[in-house]
């Protein structure tokens, strides 16, 4: 088998995985709702997307150091296994925990093994080609996202369990094909402590938080375990500070954030994701509120998802041929806060007529999911063209974390706002202040020539 042989296994291997887990993830909102609903749980429907949420953000700064560590292809491929048995757990789950638990691992192995993804494809073709080939790779994510709702909305017609019995088969074949081809690439901090108290501080502020958002509304925010849950994430905040500090490694290269250009990104990123995070729920209200079926709700985003899977492939052909992201984030962020702004109508809309409702939401959501064609080019190419080829794994996770927290964050809200009365339309307010915040950030944005240092 030649070299190249190898390197067409290995990247059709990432291809399969990079869309059949975007399309697991973009299904939950139909497929959440099946499940919640088959086991009397529509008001929990908040915990399959916070806590899975919650585990990817925990795992995520991790991955980039686990990564140099113990190898990128071993911990791909070891994630990749957790999160298939993960989901065959959740197929035959037989109560609303099960599932829940079993997503939420399947959050953890999914956070190790992402953010890896976009090295591997570096590991593969190199820097200089990386960039294109991750656009590639990102266009087969944004088709997940154009099919993942209808998919689901379709199998759901028939059972909510069809939906992992079709794609488990299909990522255990993309295991074989990335287990033969992937390159094994050498070990860049074999000798270096990893950074577990940065790591377990993660692990103690991020999970408490993220419950403490989620269950804030139904406990009451000034019950008993709310507190100890804040206190628990103040606990790990502070104890993250002190351990970054003196790590000889940091878990959070957060020497990155000196440059305000970086610093950008990420928080473009971040509240990107903040808003986006509503669109979660888009399904929910549309059968839970507007009684429409799954198969119209699957369908919503579909015309944002289109223009996605074209602005990932432009987008991607454009970071790779000129390195210049200034234009793209300003569509970003535009876009977003467009989205928000659309949404301000619904709640009147919703109380006199459905259909006008549902003309509002694709109205709304047609920008906000288009420009995920930003989001899965920018923040995961930037750092191919700023940083050294050590820096990549941590400088990409950490950039990743930024969005996975910002959705982690959201969720918790949004979990607490699904309790309220008309709280599942406050949910549907996110686009306008974050996208606010992305315009500012986008606009203080500049390009950084290659080889400058951050």
């Amino acid at each position: 088998m030649t070299i190249n042989d190898k390197k067409t296994m290995a990247f059709a291997g990432l291809i399969i995985t990079a869309f059949i887990t975007m399309l697991l993830i973009c299904g939950a909102g139909v497929y959440g709702y099946a499940i919640a609903g088959q086991f009397d749980n529509v008001m929990q429907v908040g915990m399959i997307f916070t806590l899975e949420s919650v585990a990817r953000c925990a795992m995520i700064p991790l991955a980039g150091k686990l990564g140099d560590k113990v190898g990128r292809k071993k911990l791909f491929l070891s994630a990749l296994v957790l999160y298939i048995v993960s989901y065959a757990v959740g197929a035959f789950s037989t109560n609303f925990r099960t599932f829940v638990i079993a997503r939420m691992i399947s959050g953890f192995s999914w956070g190790l093994f992402i953010t890896n993804i976009f090295v591997l494809v570096a590991d593969i073709f190199g820097k200089d080609e990386g960039p294109k080939f991750a656009g590639y790779l990102q266009s087969f994510s944004t088709a997940a996202l154009i099919v993942g709702a209808p998919f689901a909305g379709i199998v759901c017609s028939v059972s909510w369990r069809l939906e992992f019995y079709i794609t488990l088969p299909v990522l255990a074949a993309a295991f074989i094909l990335c287990a033969i081809g992937l390159p094994s690439v050498p070990k860049f901090s074999e000798a270096k402590p990893m950074d577990t108290g940065g790591a377990l501080c993660t692990l103690i502020f991020v999970v408490p938080f993220s419950l403490a958002m989620s269950w804030g509304g139904a406990y009451g925010w000034s019950s008993t375990i709310i507190i100890a849950l804040f206190g628990a994430a103040g606990a790990g905040i502070t104890g993250l500070i002190l351990f970054e500090r003196k790590a000889k490694e940091p878990i959070f290269p957060v020497r990155l954030l000196k440059n305000k250009f970086y610093v950008s990104i990420f928080i473009i990123n971040f509240f990107y994701s903040v808003a986006n995070a509503s669109a979660n729920y888009v399904p929910t209200f549309v059968q839970h509120s507007l009684n429409f079926n799954s198969s119209i709700a699957g369908i919503i985003a579909l015309p944002g998802f289109l223009i996605a899977i074209v602005l990932t492939i432009l987008f991607g052909r454009h970071a790779a041929n000129t390195g210049r992201y200034k234009g793209m984030t300003m569509v970003w962020a535009f876009a977003t806060i467009a989205a928000g702004i659309v949404f301000l109508f619904l709640g009147a809309a919703a109380t006199e007529a459905h259909v006008i409702a549902l003309l509002i939401l694709v109205a709304g959501v047609t920008p906000l999911v288009a420009v995920n064609g930003a989001q899965q080019i920018v923040p995961y190419t930037y750092p191919m063209n700023v940083l050294k080829s050590e820096e990549l794994a941590a400088g990409m996770a950490f950039m990743s974390f930024g969005g996975t927290f910002g959705n982690t964050f959201a969720n918790g809200i949004c979990g607490a706002l699904m309790a309220a009365p008309d709280g599942i339309l406050r949910i549907f307010m996110a686009p306008v202040f974050a996208g606010s915040i992305m315009v500012l950030c986008a606009l203080l944005f500049k390009d950084i020539k290659q080889g400058e240092t951050i």
